[in-house]
């Protein structure tokens, strides 16, 4: 404790946040590491488990942060405090907000969904980019989505950065890790639709819910496999030069046009 009565970081807690950064011991640690007031403040608005909570004079530099102070505090969780250094030492953010908490990792099955006759998924397989990932979490959240689906190959989800694209969505849809042999049992009779540049207007596609829409990796766009199930491709008019759209865009624009629809 400091002589303010504030608990401090500890050594072991910092070792913690140190190998948080890999990836190997993040999923032996079950923890996800959610920087940023809004990423945290969903994670507790979610009634995500918190581990512990550090915090830095920073955040209660604004009114948004002295209130997720508050909701902390009624949570019945004491941060440990310390000062902006240290914060952008343990912080994987170059512009730490005075906030990061350690959250056990939710760990939902794909069975646990509980396939209704109106549901309407997204499968991320092979994304790579945390970047990519995260916005697509955030995207399908927007969009009403029943449930997130990350197959095999795909980039972490509960990765740092993935947890700050998505600013704290993946707390808030729920969101299962899967290989696509289990997903593709588990789903059968659900509409595949498969983004790909050359598909059709997504907005000119005939879906009825349960529907499902994959988008593949950036490069490799969606396995073979999958296509071979998919119903249908959509694709994104462009009248511009380019031949192509980042991974998300391309996700968020097939998205809106099929919800629309």
């Amino acid at each position: 404790m400091t002589a303010s009565g504030r608990a401090v970081l500890s050594k072991r807690r910092t070792r913690l946040l140190a190998r948080l950064g890999s990836h190997r011991s993040r999923v032996r640690e079950s923890s996800v590491l959610v920087e940023g007031v809004r990423a945290a403040g969903e994670a507790l608005a979610s009634g995500a488990a918190v581990r512990f909570a550090v915090c830095s004079p920073a955040l209660v530099r604004s009114p948004a942060g002295e209130a997720l102070l508050a909701e902390l505090e009624a949570d019945g969780v004491t941060p440990d405090w310390v000062g902006e250094r240290e914060m952008a030492a343990v912080s994987a953010t170059p512009s730490p907000q005075g906030i990061l908490l350690v959250c056990e990792e939710p760990a939902p099955a794909a069975e646990a969904l509980h396939l209704a006759p109106d549901a309407r998924l997204l499968a991320l397989d092979g994304i790579q980019d945390p970047g990519n990932l995260g916005t697509l979490v955030r995207t399908a959240r927007a969009f009403g989505l029943t449930a997130v689906i990350v197959l095999d190959g795909a980039v972490d989800p509960w990765n740092a950065r993935v947890v700050r694209a998505s600013a704290g969505s993946v707390f808030r849809i729920p969101l299962v890790r899967a290989p696509w042999s289990e997903v593709g049992r588990w789903a059968a009779g659900v509409q595949v639709i498969v983004a790909d540049a050359t598909g059709e207007d997504g907005a000119a596609l005939s879906v009825t819910p349960p529907w499902m829409l994959v988008v593949g990796n950036e490069g490799a766009g969606v396995r073979a496999e999958i296509r071979e199930v998919a119903s249908a491709c959509a694709g994104v008019p462009m009248a511009g030069a380019a031949d192509s759209l980042n991974a998300a865009v391309a996700g968020a624009v097939v998205l809106y046009a099929l919800t629309r629809a």
